[in-house]
């Protein structure tokens, strides 16, 4: 990491330079150094360099040579990255979704040796980057294309299969990849040893939503082998009658009263994580809960006193509603006894960037729902805490967003993983989120325990959180989001 450093990015004075600045403070905060950001005429007006000991040129091809050798002269024998500049950032801008690249050439940017390929030496301390990195790097971070492309599905979210990106481009976080290599080139360019380029341990942040916590409550096992029965499938309808009795008897356990196997789990690991409980809600999909439940009030206690966090889960019709968020927030934070400072949204329903000012407006500092929920992987092709940004109004939010990496529903029911398979697809994922201050955000439901329902799903993310537990950090999404904050102090 470059921490002793400051980078000047020098990028044109036009309507786009928000959008160009947002992606250079992002890459300076991942990277640990302060960025300054002007254009060449501030350069040709005596705009102050001395300090800065790295350059970063995002400019077109249209621009010239004069432009070029103005940057040269103002910065004098410093090093010096340009950014090839492509159409994106244009007349077409929010009109089409497109990708500023072709798919191919940024998936190829994302291996050491496929970004070699785009970079041109151009002198001992001057390169070019052959592919538009900024604007590709912004598509991503502010999802560029949920602005412009209209979803269908039932809930009114965005999924993976909507996207015009390959889904393999959402298998890395692709923007930390671009970004790794460029810290590189600039060390290389400065004379730095690059070779002993340090990540720091790869961070599980363990999270689990409560939306419910009996799968039988009075007439819902009713309901449920009703349902059963209807489709035809009698065997299970039998299984269920026998297992909802039992419950409702007292003498079996509801499968979805599984927190003591997790707290089990993470006392072994010594592993902390992050609850998000509702605070209300009244929709058909929402909790079957109350914070007044004597169930539920022992439940936060037992969870406090581990020192876990408890973060809120905004109920299904709160996603564009700042009223409903807080109501149910204060709700939680009277329960809790304490400020609450992060949440996830049920379903994870999220309108952008509407429901990021929604939970912005509440007190909320982070969230962390930007996850695909039909398939695992990096929405934002992002690893780790980023600031959000409304691509309308072209300003970056003052909120956290931490983005969920995997979600166990979506490996066993949308993306129908096998279980015996989900752990190689987690171990991939987990690998692909080690960069400086990433994060492999894993979402793991208290009603993964019913095994009828998720045929061995519970010992695969056992499983495999005790194969990872040598080798990983584990880390509540708050501790991260306090760690960003501090870096965006630093940094600006």
């Amino acid at each position: 990491m470059m921490s002793d450093s400051v980078c000047l990015c020098v990028r044109a004075n036009d309507e786009f330079a928000p959008c160009v600045d947002y992606v250079f403070r992002t890459f300076g905060r991942w990277a640990g150094i302060t960025t300054k950001c002007c254009s060449v005429e501030e350069l040709a007006q005596g705009a102050p360099v001395g300090e800065a000991g790295l350059i970063l040129a995002y400019r077109s091809e249209g621009e010239g040579a004069e432009s070029w050798q103005a940057i040269e002269k103002a910065v004098r024998n410093k090093p010096i990255i340009s950014i090839k500049r492509s159409n994106f950032f244009g007349p077409s801008f929010l009109l089409a979704p497109d990708l500023p690249e072709p798919s191919a050439t940024l998936e190829e940017a994302v291996s050491s040796e496929g970004f070699r390929k785009q970079v041109q030496r151009l002198s001992e301390k001057q390169a070019h980057i052959g592919f538009d990195l900024i604007a590709s790097a912004f598509w991503f971070l502010a999802r560029y294309e949920e602005y412009v492309t209209a979803t269908a599905e039932a809930h009114n979210r965005f999924l993976a299969s909507f996207s015009i990106a390959p889904p393999s481009l959402y298998d890395q976080p692709v923007v930390n990849r671009w970004f790794e290599h460029c810290e590189r080139l600039l060390n290389e360019l400065s004379g730095r040893d690059s070779s002993c380029y340090f990540l720091p341990k790869p961070r599980i942040v363990l999270t689990h939503d409560v939306d419910l916590i009996k799968k039988y409550r009075g007439m819902m096992g009713v309901r449920r082998t009703i349902s059963a029965m209807m489709r035809g499938d009698a065997r299970e309808a039998t299984s269920e009658i026998r297992m909802a009795s039992l419950v409702l008897a007292g003498l079996r356990r509801d499968p979805y009263d599984s927190f003591d196997e997790i707290f089990s789990i993470k006392e072994r690991l010594s592993a902390p994580s992050t609850f998000y409980f509702m605070g209300g809600g009244d929709a058909p999909l929402d909790g079957d809960y109350s914070l007044d439940d004597q169930r539920v009030r022992e439940l936060v206690m037992q969870i406090l006193s581990r020192g876990d966090e408890i973060g809120l889960h905004p109920s299904y019709e709160t996603f564009h509603s700042p009223e409903k968020i807080l109501e149910e927030l204060q709700a939680l934070e009277k329960a809790v006894g304490h400020h609450v400072i992060g949440a996830r949204q049920h379903y994870l329903r999220f309108d952008l960037p509407e429901t990021w000012y929604a939970l912005g407006q509440c007190g909320l500092r982070y969230d962390t729902s930007l996850g695909f929920p039909d398939r695992a992987g990096f929405r934002c092709g992002w690893s780790g805490c980023l600031r959000p940004f409304d691509v309308e109004k072209r300003i970056e939010l003052p909120i956290i967003e931490l983005p969920l990496v995997a979600m166990d529903i979506t490996l066993a029911v949308y993306e129908n993983v096998p279980a015996e398979k989900a752990v190689e697809r987690l171990a991939r994922l987990l690998d692909a989120s080690e960069t400086p201050g990433g994060a492999f955000v894993l979402l793991w439901h208290n009603t993964l325990h019913d095994s009828r329902a998720y045929p061995g799903y519970w010992d695969t993310m056992e499983y495999f959180l005790f194969a990872s537990a040598g080798t990983v950090e584990f880390a509540t999404a708050a501790r991260l989001c306090e760690e960003f904050e501090l870096r965006m102090v630093k940094t600006g």
